[in-house]
């Protein structure tokens, strides 16, 4: 349960629901760089499932911020809302963001790009509000310009780099949204009966990915905090519903999380072969 904190004026907050969804980048980096942070998480089923969040606390800006949404970071007697601004300023703060103009403009190209091209429309694919075919699998020119052409964009940006990282010579922000986007739907789909498969044809022919992958998860306070308790209450569930379990058909809320990876794993294999 999401609590104010009485010293954490000045201390970072970082603040979403107990799923990883759209505020796993800011604690990922927010964690390997070994931040002095509060871990704040709003619960689905008290504050979600139980109506407070709707009826009471998004209008309360110390918990919800100007915009009355989640994410939300706050330091310094500051609240700020938005999944980019939240994730780019835990990374300026990590020193994740590179100094050159152009080297920061890339970082953001390729966050934005997972977010806004790929996260975001699974998302809210998982909870009905978008289309399967023509928004996540698919898009403008055809069955193979959304998901696929997304990480193949990824491998490429991977391929050419000589430094093993997405931008420049350093470990950015750029290179945590990959990894986490990467590594949630690799998980989720090996749950479910189609998922290997679709797993295999999305990211098996990319051995640039499968590298980076790697570096990434290896990356010492990354393998710790991924091992911990901590990690476990929000790391493996891409929303919501993934926390609601089986729950899901009884709050008729549609298909659970993993159903609908299913469904995704099912469309990408019959996209790709």
């Amino acid at each position: 349960m999401s609590q104010t904190h009485a010293d954490s004026e000045n201390k970072l907050v970082l603040r979403y629901w107990n799923c990883a969804g759209r505020g796993m980048l800011m604690r990922y980096m927010a964690y390997d760089a070994d931040l002095d942070f509060i871990d704040d998480l709003v619960d689905i089923d008290e504050d979600f499932l139980g109506g407070t969040w709707e009826s009471t606390k998004k209008f309360l800006p110390e918990l919800a911020g100007p915009f009355k949404a989640l994410p939300v970071v706050q330091h310094h007697g500051a609240t700020i809302n938005e999944t980019g601004a939240c994730s780019q300023y835990v990374a300026e703060i990590a020193g994740y963001m590179p100094k050159s103009p152009l080297d920061r403009a890339k970082v953001i190209m390729i966050s934005d790009h997972i977010y806004e091209d790929i996260l975001i429309n699974i998302s809210y694919a998982l909870w009905g509000f978008r289309d399967w075919d023509r928004d996540v699998i698919g898009g403008f020119a055809g069955p193979t310009s959304g998901l696929p052409l997304k990480f193949s964009n990824l491998e490429d940006i991977l391929d050419k780099s000589t430094s093993g990282f997405a931008v420049g010579s350093e470990v950015s922000m750029a290179d945590f949204a990959i990894f986490y986007i990467v590594d949630i739907l690799t998980q989720r789909m090996l749950e479910v009966e189609s998922g290997p498969a679709a797993v295999e044809l999305l990211f098996g022919s990319k051995p640039a990915l499968a590298k980076h992958q790697k570096m990434m998860a290896t990356r010492p306070n990354m393998s710790k905090y991924r091992s911990s308790a901590q990690w476990k209450l929000y790391g493996p569930y891409l929303s919501g519903k993934g926390v609601m379990g089986e729950r899901t058909h009884e709050l008729e809320l549609g298909d659970t999380e993993l159903e609908g990876i299913e469904i995704l794993a099912s469309k990408l294999i019959a996209c790709l072969t």
